[in-house]
């Protein structure tokens, strides 16, 4: 049993591993720009149109904001948000997108 818990632990971490490797930043802020920009600014330098909504350079620097916390918030509703469903793909890419702003250490 213990053997096959561990095994499951592997394979979920490897799944995570290829899903991040075959995410495209470049597509991904494509699609925040489509799907996003109404609210958030999402290139750096620019302002949110809607004032209470952060950038994503912003949401960015936040050293709470990790790949696991995007993830989540992208698939729970929020009331102040439109009800966008978003593929996987387009998940992972946005994901990488605003990962992609963090400041380099």
């Amino acid at each position: 049993m213990h053997d096959a818990r561990l095994f499951s632990m592997v394979l979920a971490c490897a799944l995570a591993s290829a899903a991040a490797a075959r995410a495209d930043a470049v597509r991904g802020q494509e699609l925040s720009e489509q799907l996003c920009s109404g609210c958030h600014a999402v290139k750096p330098g620019q302002a949110s149109p809607v004032a209470a909504a952060p950038t994503f350079l912003r949401s960015a620097a936040d050293a709470s904001i990790t790949e696991s916390s995007l993830r989540v918030f992208l698939r729970t509703p929020h009331w102040t948000m439109p009800n966008i469903i978003l593929k996987p793909d387009d998940t992972d890419d946005i994901v990488e997108y605003i990962l992609s702003l963090k400041p380099k250490q």
